[in-house]
């Protein structure tokens, strides 16, 4: 049986705003790893881990994703991503994208939505009680925020304006998929995903007992 190629793999990871300016506008960006690919393929690298470049507000460093299939436009654009793509596989090279499903920004439009009611298509997308429970975020302090919008609160495993997904509601994760399968058919080879470990959380919110 053949070994999978993530198995052996050597993976050099990039953070895009901090890698290389192409345009000197002080913000790197995707022209700018497209410039370095031969440098980073006689490097030896067989693998790219791009960290996010999806549009965010950048209140935790592209990692509060407002649209999961648009480009943010100091990064570049959805044909910079293709190129890079391509560039990629013309080296015998992969990439790997930095994929975000547990949470989304409290920009995107679905928790927009989702918190504007409580009887809304998105009213269930997002994880909302009327009470907290004891839960405690992985920054510190209560996980729970409340959004006087539908006089509830909403869940975030890490930063308040990283609301996490619901992932018991199988709109969600169906599209969450599909996000994937986009991206899969724009010939990405894998992905890393983030914080995917808490994903689900307990269907039945009891506190935690530590």
């Amino acid at each position: 049986m053949k070994t999978p190629w993530y198995h052996k793999t050597t993976i050099y990871q990039i953070y895009p705003r901090s890698f290389y300016d192409s345009n000197h506008d002080g913000i790197g960006d995707l022209k700018g790893i497209l410039s370095k690919l031969d440098y980073l393929h006689e490097l030896g690298f067989e693998t790219l881990w791009i960290s996010p470049f999806f549009s965010s507000p950048q209140a935790d460093l592209g990692y509060d994703i407002s649209n999961y299939t648009d480009i943010a436009p100091e990064y570049g654009t959805m044909d910079d991503a293709l190129q890079l793509i391509e560039e990629v596989h013309k080296r015998g090279m992969r990439i790997v994208f930095d994929m975000v499903m547990n949470h989304t920004s409290i920009e995107h439009d679905w928790f927009r939505e989702s918190r504007s009611s409580r009887n809304n298509p998105k009213a269930n997308w997002y994880i909302w009680r009327d009470k907290p429970n004891n839960w405690k975020s992985m920054t510190g302090g209560s996980g729970w925020h409340y959004a006087k919008e539908r006089g509830q609160y909403y869940w975030s495993s890490f930063l308040p304006m990283q609301p996490d997904l619901n992932y018991r509601n199988p709109e969600v994760k169906k599209t969450m998929f599909d996000i994937v399968r986009f991206w899969l058919g724009k010939g990405v080879d894998g992905f890393r995903l983030d914080i995917f470990n808490v994903i689900y959380k307990d269907a039945e919110f009891r506190d935690n007992p530590f």
